[in-house]
């Protein structure tokens, strides 16, 4: 309650959402778990 959703969730473009939910999940993974990504990136 109270939150936006972001206008790409309500677009309806499937393509777009897998996009921006992988992007959101590789950011969130870098504010938590910083070290996971150096691994990945080697």
């Amino acid at each position: 309650r109270g939150w936006s959703v972001p206008e790409v969730l309500l677009s309806g473009n499937h393509a777009q959402i897998a996009r921006w939910r992988r992007e959101q999940s590789i950011q969130r993974t870098s504010e938590r778990r910083p070290e996971l990504l150096d691994k990945a990136n080697r």
